[in-house]
């Protein structure tokens, strides 16, 4: 029993979305009417509730998936109850149900943009201005031409969302192990805490990269431009490089094209 509290207390957090969707389970049970409406929004969750802290039902679900039984809490529609009790109160009770409302949102909620997962969006695209500005500065001119750029680690989940014209030499699926990612040369270079110039050159280059970026932040060892690197701009945590070694690469044919879309996939 220790386990299971412990396991809805992790997915509660600080408890008050909890107490609030438990206080307004029970103003539903009184004030809703339509029976309809007090199945879905009532008593299910409310048996959903139960059976979670029932001790044989865990012992049951562990056998079969061990580690996910939070995701039985995920049965529960918190929001959609809480939402409309609270319409309901302002409903029945206008000014003070308003009031009361939005008292207990005051005291319970948190401002959205003091949490480390929401930032306030940079531009229409919800990305991040330096994403852009990288993606602009080596992106193709003419339309439907693609190119291979060794983004950072911390940025390739974002260069897709801009563009389909960079090819990316590792994705976002290099990053998280429980994936049981293939290895990647290039991004056990990005996560390394030292960075040998050359080494980086030479497996970009193997990668075929036109472009390879680097952060700011970074300790390369050695000077990359002695190893067929140029560099072509900057932003304030990245600079950018072109490769001149795979410079040859735009008259290769198609063929190989062909094969460097299928190494990426």
């Amino acid at each position: 029993m220790t386990q299971i509290v412990e396991i809805f207390k992790a997915y509660n957090g600080t408890g008050y979305y909890c107490l609030l969707f438990i206080a307004a389970l029970m103003y539903l049970w009184f004030a809703e009417e339509n029976k309809s409406l007090k199945m879905l929004l009532v008593t299910v969750p409310t048996v959903i509730q139960v059976v979670f802290f029932i001790p044989y039902f865990y012992m049951a679900y562990n056998k079969l998936d061990e580690g996910t039984y939070y995701r039985i809490l995920w049965l529960l529609p918190m929001t959609l109850v809480i939402a409309y009790s609270a319409v309901k109160v302002i409903g029945n009770h206008l000014r003070l149900g308003v009031a009361l409302v939005c008292l207990l949102f005051m005291l319970c909620g948190t401002y959205t943009y003091m949490g480390v997962v929401f930032n306030r969006a940079e531009n229409a695209y919800h990305l991040p201005d330096e994403v852009i500005s990288l993606c602009d500065m080596v992106k193709p001119d003419e339309e439907g031409k693609r190119i291979w750029v060794a983004f950072p680690p911390e940025l390739v989940h974002y260069v897709r969302q801009y563009t389909t014209d960079i090819m990316l030499p590792f994705g976002r699926d290099s990053m998280v192990e429980s994936w049981k990612r293939l290895d990647n040369e290039l991004f056990d270079i990005y996560m390394g805490h030292d960075i040998y110039a050359d080494r980086l050159v030479s497996v970009s280059t193997d990668y075929q990269c036109d472009y390879v970026i680097v952060g700011r932040d970074k300790n390369v060892i050695g000077d990359v431009t002695d190893y067929g690197l140029k560099e072509i701009g900057s932003t304030m945590n990245y600079i950018v490089y072109s490769n001149l070694d795979n410079a040859i690469w735009y008259e290769i044919g198609p063929e190989n094209y062909q094969s460097r879309l299928y190494r990426e996939e």
